[in-house]
């Protein structure tokens, strides 16, 4: 043999294959994308807020504060409260003042011009007694973002002698969506 090559041997690919596969592979990486990008536009769209709700009257002082997603089962997180019961309102210990968390929410409703909010905690010590509020508001019209409405806070105390003393106090409750 003479050294030179005729470029062509069974072993090695055909010229002009390595562009073809090129190519071909740059075309599926597109399809790919496009593929996935179809996928993005054609997700829902899951807003965010913020949710604030309180009570200001003469027994009962709460403030609370939440994010929440309209979709995915409209979560809330990072929910935080503080709940004072005043003076009027018999506020002795244990009941003064609890912080509360996402824990205390064992239920919550935002839909449509709803809001309701459903807490329990139970004091530290199980025998000191228990707080439970609820909360229902209703604003107006379907992208309402005020809400008004009432309380029903239902304090249960156990004194030295165990015996299990309930109050309940009522009032006007507001929520604001933003």
């Amino acid at each position: 043999m003479s050294g030179f090559s005729t470029g062509y041997s069974p072993a090695s690919p055909r010229r002009g294959a390595g562009v073809v596969a090129c190519g071909l592979a740059t075309i599926a990486l597109a399809a790919l994308g496009f593929a996935a990008l179809g996928l993005v536009v054609a997700a829902p769209a899951h807003a965010t807020g913020t949710l604030d709700c309180s009570i200001d009257d003469a027994a009962v002082s709460f403030a609370a504060q939440t994010a929440f997603s309209h979709g995915m089962g409209g979560s809330f997180n990072n929910f935080r409260a503080v709940l004072e019961v005043k003076p009027a309102g018999k506020g002795a210990p244990p009941f003064e003042k609890l912080e509360l968390d996402g824990e205390a929410l064992v239920h919550h409703w935002f839909h449509g011009s709803e809001v309701r909010l459903h807490l329990y905690h139970e004091l530290p010590d199980p025998k000191a007694g228990s707080a439970e509020l609820v909360i229902e508001t209703k604003g107006k019209g379907k992208e309402a973002e005020s809400f008004a409405g009432r309380y029903v806070l239902t304090l249960t105390a156990i004194d030295a002698a165990g015996t299990e003393k309930t109050r309940t106090l009522k009032g006007r409750a507001t929520c604001s969506a933003g």
